[in-house]
C-alpha cells in the first residue's frame, strides 16, 4: 500500500469499521509516516504495544503547539488568542502534572467509585423515572446520555440544586462543540465555566463538605503543599469534559453499537451479568475516532517499534487501531462481542501518567446506566433507520447527534 498517496486521517466508510488502511499498516508498517491535509508529514502509531509505549514515554510531549510541529487541520478555525491554547498549562506537563497527579490520585480511587455507585444508581433511576413519566418515545442522547453524567458530576462537585441549572447550561456550552464554529467559541465557554468554578471553590473553602471538590481542596502533597485555585479550576474543567462530555458520547456510541448489532443487544438483555465485559467491549470497539484524539510531539529522537522517530516530529497515537490489534484481541478483533475475554485490556482510558483519573467512576456509571435502562425498557427499539443517524464531532470522536427510540 502506497501511504504517500493517502491523506491522514483516513476515510471512515462505516460508522464503527476502522479505515481499511489500519489493518495493513499494523501488519506491515506499524510505525508509519503519513501525510496530513496541510501537506505536512507526521507519524502514525498503530499496534497495541507501541501505542502503550508511546503513551507512557515522557519524551513524547502532549503539546503539539510547538515550533516545527505539523499543521493539523481539525476543521475548526484556530484562534491562538483563545484560552484553549493555554488552558491547564500548569498541570499538563511535568513537573506540574506529576505533582498534580500525585495529589489528585488520593481522591480518585476504586473505593471512591464503589462508594459513589449507589448514588449513580439512584441518579439513573431518577432520569428513567422522568422519561417514563413523560411517556412515549424519547431521545437517548438528549434525555439520557447527557442527563445522567451531568447529575453525577454536579454531585461530585458538591453543587446544590439551586446552582445546577446554571452549571448545566455552562457545561453544555463547553462540551457541545459540534454547535460551535471555532476555538473562539470554545474559549468563551471555557472562560464561563472557569468563572463558575472559581466561585464554587471560594465558597467551598469557607464550608467544606463531603463531596469530591471539598476533598481535593483539602488534600496535601508530600511536602504539605495544596492545589492552587488555578489547579483546582483546571481540575474542575477536566472533570467536566471527561466526566460529562466523554461519558455522554460513550453512552451514545454504545447504544448506537448495540442497535447496529441486535444479536449482541439481545444477548445482553438475556444475560445482564455480562454488563462488565459488555462495557469494556463498548469502550474497545464502539469508537469512531476522528484521528486527532492523541497527538504527540517528539522532543528528541525516539525509537519505537524498530523505527526512529526524529525529534520535532508530530505523532498520532491511534487508540482505535490499538484496540483492534489482532495480536491482543484475537483474529475477530473487528467484530463486536460483548463477552470478549480480552476486552478489559482496551485502551480507551489511555495508559501511563495520563491514564484517565475517573476510569473507575466511568465504568460504574456506564454499567449502571446500560443495565438499568434496558431493565426499565426491555423492549426498547430504535425509531427509524439506523443508516440515517447523523454524526457530530467534538474534534476527537464522532458520535450520534440524536438516537430516537420507542419504549
Amino acid at each position: 500500500m502506497d501511504l504517500t498517496s493517502k491523506t491522514y486521517p483516513f476515510e471512515r466508510k462505516c460508522p464503527f469499521a476502522m479505515p481499511e488502511e489500519f489493518a495493513w499498516i499494523r501488519a506491515n508498517q506499524p510505525v508509519a509516516r503519513v501525510k496530513l491535509a496541510s501537506g505536512d508529514p507526521a507519524w502514525l502509531v498503530t499496534r497495541y504495544d507501541d501505542v502503550r509505549a508511546a503513551l507512557t514515554d515522557a519524551r513524547f510531549s502532549r503539546s503539539i503547539n510547538q515550533e516545527g510541529a505539523a499543521r493539523v487541520d481539525t476543521g475548526f478555525a484556530a484562534d491562538r488568542s483563545s484560552p484553549v491554547f493555554t488552558f491547564g498549562g500548569s498541570i499538563s506537563m511535568p513537573p506540574g502534572h506529576t505533582r498534580w497527579r500525585r495529589i489528585v490520585n488520593k481522591a480518585f480511587t476504586q473505593r471512591q467509585a464503589d462508594a459513589m455507585r449507589p448514588r449513580i444508581a439512584q441518579h439513573t433511576e431518577d432520569v428513567l423515572d422522568e422519561i417514563q413519566a413523560r411517556g412515549g418515545g424519547f431521545d437517548l442522547m438528549a434525555d439520557f446520555a447527557y442527563q445522567l453524567p451531568i447529575r453525577v458530576i454536579a454531585e461530585l462537585l458538591g453543587i446544590d440544586e439551586s446552582g445546577r441549572p446554571e452549571f448545566t447550561e455552562l457545561a453544555a456550552k463547553l462540551t457541545r462543540r459540534d454547535m460551535q464554529s471555532g476555538f473562539a467559541a470554545f474559549g468563551e465557554a471555557l472562560q464561563g465555566i472557569g468563572r463558575y468554578a472559581i466561585g464554587l471553590i471560594v465558597r467551598k473553602r469557607k464550608d467544606l463538605g463531603d463531596d469530591l471538590l471539598s476533598t481535593l481542596i483539602g488534600l496535601h502533597d508530600d511536602d504539605d503543599t495544596q492545589l492552587s485555585n488555578e489547579e483546582l479550576v483546571s481540575t474542575v474543567i477536566l472533570l467536566l469534559m471527561a466526566g460529562y462530555e466523554s461519558t455522554a458520547v460513550q453512552f451514545g456510541n454504545g447504544f448506537y453499537a448495540l442497535f447496529r448489532n441486535p444479536e449482541q443487544l439481545a444477548r445482553l438483555k438475556a444475560n445482564p451479568a455480562l454488563i462488565g465485559t459488555a462495557v469494556e467491549e463498548i469502550l474497545r470497539w464502539a469508537q469512531m475516532g476522528t484521528g486527532f484524539a492523541v497527538a504527540k510531539f517528539a522532543t528528541e529522537d525516539i525509537e519505537l517499534g524498530g523505527v526512529t522517530i526524529p525529534s520535532g516530529s508530530t505523532v498520532f497515537v491511534s487508540l482505535g487501531s490499538g484496540n483492534r490489534d489482532e495480536a491482543v484481541f484475537g483474529a475477530d478483533s473487528e467484530d463486536f462481542d460483548i463477552a470478549r475475554a480480552q476486552a478489559a485490556r482496551q485502551l480507551a482510558f489511555g495508559s501511563g501518567p495520563h491514564y484517565c483519573l475517573g476510569a473507575a467512576l466511568a465504568r460504574a456509571e456506564m454499567q449502571e446506566g446500560f443495565q438499568r435502562l434496558f431493565a426499565r425498557f426491555p423492549d426498547l427499539r430504535f425509531d427509524g433507520d439506523l443508516d440515517d443517524v447523523v454524526l457530530s464531532s467534538n474534534l476527537f470522536t464522532f458520535y450520534p447527534r440524536a438516537l430516537p427510540v420507542l419504549p
